[in-house]
């Protein structure tokens, strides 16, 4: 019996957003981008950068952290 480290669950995408093809990620299981954060990733894109943090709420209520790039 092999023991360890746990994997944390990943929930994780690709959308298009402002022409760009935009990969995202967070911290937990079945999680899915908000039109918040899709707001912060358009309001980012147009400061010219190409990747960023996310944080973001589960429906749960509990504070989840991720990030977004774009994909080249």
């Amino acid at each position: 019996m092999k023991t360890g480290v746990r994997r944390k669950a990943i929930s994780r995408g690709i959308e298009r957003i402002c022409s760009h093809n935009i990969e995202w990620q967070f911290e937990g299981k079945g999680l899915k981008l908000w039109d918040i954060d899709i707001e912060l990733i358009q309001n980012s894109l147009i400061e010219n950068n190409v990747a960023g943090e996310l944080c973001t709420v589960s429906p749960t209520g509990k504070k989840v952290w991720g990030w977004w790039n774009i994909i080249f």
